[in-house]
């Protein structure tokens, strides 16, 4: 079997300031990928995922291990391996006061490739009023949808996306998986996406990382989004920091991130118990109710401390 990607017992660590050892956020990281395979990275914040993708994307060197990429040696041979790999990030940037038609062609001299299919993907995505435009004007959405173009631009054999999906809104995020569900024809494909629909869709395959940077399993897509064990997600914004214990009065299976709570319900009578409690607490400043997510599952696992 012919592999595009395989790694052995990659490590990489961080200095903190202040501490007088490094803290490792990769640990023993070993997979093989086989070619033309879709796979996806699920985890827990601290888990390592966008840690894993830099150094494949060859931003980061690793501490430990050793990788090889369609055939090159991910450290000794950098520059051949950045000819085969696209990477899409959220931490790209732009300059804000170029428009969007000047940062394509921008971006296209940096990488010594043609803009057309980045101009071809924001004509599909209906966005060829905006070429004019600077991107300081723009919204999440329109610039990870900016982003995404220009990490067409190369057509690479491998492609490595990282939360592409993420700000976009329901209909946006069905054109891009209408997209990518063609585009990623004959090649081979790692993501980091926190939606089931969107990995369920893309991937054939999971690789669910622990907090500590460490492979817990292997899987197939499907397997994994079959074993939720909840239909529905409650997300609620309050206006303050939230207690453990507040939520528990709410309702007891939840997690806290990023200063929203997310209460997790199995049918829709407890979905709407929820909505009442959220109500009667009254200290929020909006809800919102989805889909069960992989994020939340990862959030799920993890055990709430006590306050």
């Amino acid at each position: 079997m012919m592999y595009a990607v395989t790694a052995r017992r990659l490590a990489k660590d961080f200095k903190i300031p202040g501490a007088s050892e490094p803290k490792r956020v990769l640990d023993n990281i070993t997979f093989s990928l086989p070619m033309h395979d879709k796979i996806a990275l699920v985890g827990p914040n601290g888990s390592g995922k966008t840690t894993l993708m830099k150094i494949l994307a060859t931003l980061y060197l690793p501490d430990e291990g050793d990788c090889s990429i369609l055939g090159y040696d991910l450290v000794t041979e950098e520059a051949e391996v950045r000819k085969l790999i696209s990477f899409v990030s959220p931490g790209l940037d732009f300059h804000r006061k170029l428009t969007l038609r000047e940062t394509l062609e921008f971006f296209a001299r940096a990488q010594k490739a043609s803009p057309d299919p980045a101009f071809e993907f924001i004509e599909i995505m209906n966005l060829t009023h905006k070429l004019n435009d600077r991107i300081e004007s723009f919204s999440e959405g329109q610039k990870a949808l900016t982003r995404l173009a220009i990490g067409l631009m190369k057509d690479a054999p491998l492609v490595l996306l990282d939360e592409v999906t993420a700000t976009l809104d329901v209909n946006r995020k069905e054109q891009v998986i209408e997209f990518l569900s063609t585009y990623l024809n004959g090649k081979t494909m790692i993501m980091v996406d926190h939606d089931s629909q969107v990995v369920d869709r893309l991937c054939e395959r999971v690789m669910i990382l622990n907090r500590g940077g460490t492979v817990a399993r292997i899987m197939q897509a499907h397997d994994l989004i079959m074993e939720l064990p909840y239909k529905y997600e409650i997300i609620m914004t309050p206006k303050k920091k939230f207690k453990k214990s507040e939520a528990r009065r709410i309702w007891p299976d939840f997690g806290l991130f990023g200063g929203k709570v997310r209460f997790f319900a199995q049918k829709e009578s407890e979905v709407r118990g929820i909505i009442n409690r959220i109500l009667s607490y009254g200290n929020f400043t909006k809800f919102e109710v989805s889909g069960a997510s992989l994020h939340a599952l990862s959030i799920r696992a993890a055990k709430p401390s006590d306050d």
